[in-house]
C-alpha cells in the first residue's frame, strides 16, 4: 500500500509525461532484501497496569521470530485506518518471541491512544512497522544514566535490559506520582538489574533531585532521558550546567512540544542527485513543495519528531525546527517536514 501512495496523481502523470519526465512515474519491482513496509502480529497478553496505562504483548501468528530491534526503537501501530501511532518497544531486545508496548491513554491526544485502549483486546490482528531506531543506546558508554518520567519509562527499559546484557555499569532513575499510578514498577521490580532501579514517586518520596543524581561530566560517560517535555527539560538544564556536551546527553519526544513563533520564509532546494530546483514557498513545508513535484520524500509525523524524513544536506544556512538530531547531526542532515532555510529566498542543497 505505501508504494502505490507514491504515485503521481493522473493529472501530474501527465503533466510530467508532457514535460518528458518520464523518470519515477512507476514505481518498479521492490527489490528482494527490501523488507515489507507492514507486517501482522497478534495481541497475545493486554494488561491493565492502571487505568490508563495498557502493557501489549504481540508475537508472530505462526510463532516465529519477531523482527530484530536494538534498545531505543519504535514500531508504528496500525489503531485503525486514520490513526497510526509510534511506541517505543520496552521489552529484552535479546527476546526475540514477542514486542512489549506501553500505551498511555492521552485525554488531551487525537484520539488514537483512546481508541487502542478501547479496542485492543486479546487475539486482535495488530499491522505494526519494522523497528527503527532514532534513540540508539551508545553500548560503548563507560557508565550510562537513565532518565524517565512516566510513561518515558518505556525505551529505557530495553536500554536497561541491554546493558545488563552487556554488563555495563548504569542506572536508571524512574520518577512518576505514585508507584500505583507509575504503570511499569512491577516491572522494574522483576527485572535482573533491580539494584541499577531506583523510584521517585512525587506524592511518596518526594521529586527526584537531579542535582544530586547528575555527577559533573566527564568523558565516557552518557544520559538518556523520556518522559513529558518539562521533565526532560530539568535534567538536560541540570546535565548542562554541570558541563554535559550535546553529544553525551539524548532525549525522545512522544510529541512535539510547543513551537516558537517561526516566520516562515520562502526558500529553495536544490537536488544535488538530479539537478533541480524547487521553490518552496511560505505556506508550504519542503516535503509538500517536493511531493508537489512528484518527488517522493517518506514522512510520518510531519512535527519533526520521529526522523524519518531525515536527509543529507551539502550546503545551507538552516533554521533546524526538529526535536530528533543532536546538534552534530544537524551539522550534516536535515528534517525535511518542519525545517527550512533561514532567511527568505535562501538554497539548501540536499542529498535527493
Amino acid at each position: 500500500i505505501a508504494r502505490y501512495r507514491e504515485l503521481p496523481s493522473p493529472e501530474e502523470y501527465k503533466a510530467r509525461l508532457a514535460r518528458g519526465e518520464s523518470e519515477g512515474l512507476t514505481p518498479g519491482p521492490r527489490k528482494p532484501e527490501q523488507p515489507p513496509p507492514v507486517f501482522p502480529t497478534v495481541l497475545s497478553k493486554r494488561e491493565d497496569l492502571t487505568d490508563d496505562i495498557l502493557r501489549l504483548e504481540l508475537t508472530r501468528p505462526d510463532g516465529s521470530e519477531m523482527p530484530e530491534f536494538s534498545a531505543g526503537a519504535h514500531v508504528d501501530v496500525l489503531v485503525a485506518p486514520e490513526f497510526t501511532r509510534q511506541f517505543s518497544l520496552a521489552g529484552d531486545p535479546a527476546d526475540r518471541t514477542r514486542y512489549v508496548l506501553g500505551v498511555l491513554r492521552e485525554e488531551q491526544g487525537r484520539g488514537g491512544s483512546a481508541l487502542l485502549h478501547q479496542t485492543f483486546k486479546e487475539g486482535k490482528t495488530v499491522i505494526l512497522s519494522p523497528p527503527r531506531n532514532h534513540f540508539p543506546l551508545d553500548e560503548e558508554a563507560d557508565f550510562t544514566l537513565l532518565f524517565a518520567g512516566g510513561i518515558g519509562i518505556t525505551p529505557l527499559l530495553a536500554m536497561g535490559h541491554t546493558l545488563h546484557a552487556l554488563g555495563k555499569d548504569f542506572l536508571l532513575h524512574f520518577s512518576a506520582r505514585s508507584e500505583a499510578k507509575s504503570g511499569f514498577a512491577a516491572e522494574l521490580r522483576s527485572v535482573p538489574w533491580f539494584d541499577k532501579v531506583f523510584f521517585h514517586f512525587s506524592s511518596e518520596t518526594g521529586r527526584a533531585d537531579f542535582d544530586q543524581l547528575i555527577p559533573q561530566h566527564k568523558a565516557g560517560l552518557k544520559l538518556y532521558t523520556c518522559g513529558g517535555e518539562e521533565y526532560m527539560n530539568k535534567v538536560f538544564e541540570v546535565a548542562e550546567d554541570k558541563g554535559w556536551p550535546d553529544k553525551d546527553l539524548a532525549r525522545e519526544y512522544f510529541s512535539a512540544p510547543e513551537a516558537p513563533d517561526y516566520v516562515n520564509e520562502a526558500f529553495s532546494l536544490k537536488l544535488l542527485n538530479s539537478g533541480r530546483t524547487v521553490t518552496v514557498d511560505e505556506t508550504e513545508t519542503a516535503t509538500e513543495a517536493l511531493a508537489r513535484e512528484g518527488i517522493s520524500v517518506t514522512t510520518k509525523c510531519s512535527d519533526g519528531i520521529c526522523g524519518v524524513c531525515a536527509t543529507p544536506f551539502a550546503s545551507g544556512d538552516i533554521e533546524h525546527r526538529d526535536h530528533v538530531l543532536s546538534s552534530e547531526e544537524r551539522e550534516h542532515t536535515v528534517i525535511l517536514c518542519c525545517s527550512r532555510a533561514r532567511d527568505r529566498n535562501g538554497v539548501i542543497e540536499v542529498m535527493l
